[in-house]
């Protein structure tokens, strides 16, 4: 979940393959989370037109799988 934003980079598959990809490296969700806000950060903003220049709040659920099927 994250703000607009968070949005202006990626797209909705290109953020699931991001975060797909550095959940399979075994990094920890708040290493995941501040890598993606680092990445987002406009490099210059004459660079990206502005994007990647607003507020950026991001939270990413971790479902458990086995305990979805148990109820």
């Amino acid at each position: 979940m994250g703000c607009d934003g968070i949005w202006e980079r990626k797209t909705n598959e290109e953020m699931v393959a991001w975060v797909y990809d550095s959940m399979l490296k075994k990094k920890d969700l708040k290493e995941t989370v501040s890598d993606l806000l680092l990445e987002s950060i406009s490099p210059s903003i004459a660079e990206t037109q502005g994007t990647g220049c607003d507020n950026m709040t991001c939270v990413i659920i971790k479902f458990n799988k086995s305990a979805m099927w148990n109820n």
